[in-house]
């Protein structure tokens, strides 16, 4: 892959630059082969059986020298080998296969100690669930089991055979994004809450295993940090709180959540909504929805840093209703909620649709005769996507270092959610096959040496663009990678406000103003 480097200011001609990248279906590409050296004798231990466009994944048995325990995955993402090598016999077996008709998203493997054990997450129940592996007999049981998703595997106590994790959604009532702490004993046993409050709780545990570290917030409810006794749960002292006392002095207006019903009529879907610090319900407001459908993650601001670290109140305060929606097909919630997106990432704003026009029913202060969009990166490809899949819905876009043909991006990540090999599904979600259905204001933005996105598919979206006779507007940083860094940041801030308070708001837009 190549980009042309302007910003070399010695330079007066550009510096062509080159990356090694594959692409979706590329057969061309740079394979990593597994070697191994033993450092006594020199030897060179070549797994050519494991070339892969992937890297394999390796840990070191405990306990016995030379010999590991790697994770194979195959192209496509639907299918995960676990084996165990012994380098000094050179005899491989294999311990352990997961297949899926979609993607394998959320496996994770974790060696216990010398027996053999082997903790595994995986979503074949349907839910990331918990499971123990035994490498010596090849067979596996389930630690945890229900309609919930497990996060991470936080500390294992080998003389309690105790297991302390997160997980989200397990809490009847309560937001499936905020995550508790729990334990459980390795035979599935003595499941535990340890942080019993309705909240987020983004937990460190102490190296012995002994305490937890436990910041509890909301996105409208400031952090407390509080130590706890991570046998019991129970509260020692709280160590810090944040003081949000200059944010009330501004007038500052925290985000609230909301419910809606998913494009199923039945399942319930999670977003956030943020309200100029002047807001008059006796008013209309236009929207403006900030995406990011993923699908490897979600939107929702599930505790207080997440909610304030947006830029989503400064835009607020222009005049508009910001939302945050998390739709069908995002991650962490069950397997066949993240499946609605899988080969079919061209519908992944239908429930942002159908959200705000919820929402435009309940409050009178939402038009959504005025809806926005905004997204960089994979939420590029979604603010692009939106004013030609939703053109008589989606009125004004701003779609930064988008990602608007998937068959264009990096192979690992279209493959692993639009399938592989490359099929005709790749081109019917592509925003560039799709330009002809422009009818609103779109704004294309894109850093010039950007080696993560890289700029080509922008510019082939205004190739067609301009010959569909499509009247759009686009900002091309020349010295910016993939993230916008410090005045360029600031200057494309300002674009993209004042592209919604023309297009959107209807209102005349300033240029010459210091952001703060």
């Amino acid at each position: 892959m190549y980009l042309l480097d302007w910003s070399i200011d010695t330079l007066y001609r550009p510096k062509l630059l080159g990356y090694y990248r594959g692409s979706p279906g590329d057969t061309n590409m740079v394979y990593m082969t597994p070697v191994f050296f033993n450092t006594q004798t020199g030897e060179e231990i070549r797994q050519d059986e494991f070339r892969n466009v992937n890297a394999a994944q390796f840990e070191w048995a405990k306990n016995e020298p030379g010999v590991i325990y790697f994770e194979n995955g195959k192209r496509g993402y639907q299918q995960v080998d676990l084996y165990r090598y012994d380098l000094n016999a050179g005899q491989k077996e294999k311990i352990y296969t997961e297949t899926s008709a979609t993607n394998i998203d959320g496996y994770y493997s974790q060696q216990l100690d010398e027996t053999g054990k082997i903790l595994i997450l995986s979503e074949q129940s349907g839910w990331r669930q918990l499971y123990l592996l035994d490498a010596k007999t090849k067979t596996i049981k389930p630690v945890t089991k229900g309609e919930y998703f497990i996060n991470t595997i936080l500390f294992v106590d080998k003389k309690t055979q105790t297991i302390l994790f997160t997980a989200s959604g397990k809490e009847p009532g309560r937001n499936p994004y905020y995550q508790h702490l729990y334990k459980i004993k390795m035979d599935g046993s003595g499941l535990g809450l340890l942080t019993p409050e309705n909240a987020n709780h983004d937990i460190t545990v102490s190296p012995d295993g002994k305490f937890i570290a436990d910041n509890i917030s909301t996105l409208n409810m400031p952090t407390r940090s509080i130590l706890r006794d991570a046998r019991t749960g129970k509260i020692i002292t709280e160590y810090s709180h944040a003081d949000i006392s200059g944010l009330m002095a501004m007038n500052f207006r925290l985000p609230e959540a909301f419910q809606c019903t998913g494009r199923d009529g039945s399942t319930t879907i999670y977003g956030a909504i943020w309200k100029p610090s002047r807001f008059d319900s006796t008013k209309q407001y236009p929207v403006i929805d900030q995406s990011y459908t993923g699908p490897h993650t979600f939107m929702f601001p599930k505790n207080f840093v997440s909610a304030i670290a947006r830029s989503n109140q400064a835009l607020a305060e222009l005049g508009f209703i910001v939302v945050a929606v998390d739709g069908m097909g995002t991650a962490n919630r069950s397997k066949a909620f993240h499946n609605v997106s899988y080969k079919n990432m061209g519908k992944n704003l239908l429930d942002h649709v159908i959200a705000i026009r919820e929402l435009g029913k309940r409050y009178t202060w939402i038009d959504t005769s005025r809806v926005g969009i905004f997204g960089h990166s994979a939420g590029g490809y979604d603010a692009g996507h939106a004013v030609l899949e939703y053109p008589d819905f989606y009125k004004v876009a701003v779609a930064s270092s988008a990602d608007h043909d998937f068959r264009m991006e990096k192979d690992w990540w279209p493959e692993m959610y639009m399938g592989w090999p490359v099929d005709s599904t790749y081109g019917q979600v592509s925003n560039i096959t799709m330009a002809p259905n422009l009818k609103g204001k779109l704004l294309i933005t894109h850093g010039g040496i950007d080696e993560n996105v890289n700029p080509s598919a922008t510019f082939k979206l205004a190739e067609a663009l301009i010959k569909a006779d499509k009247e759009f507007d686009m900002l091309i940083l020349p010295s910016q990678h993939h993230g916008y860094q410090g005045k360029y940041n600031d200057y494309f801030t300002k674009k993209k406000w004042n592209y919604f308070v023309e297009h959107l708001l209807g209102a005349k837009p300033i240029w010459d103003f210091e952001l703060r």
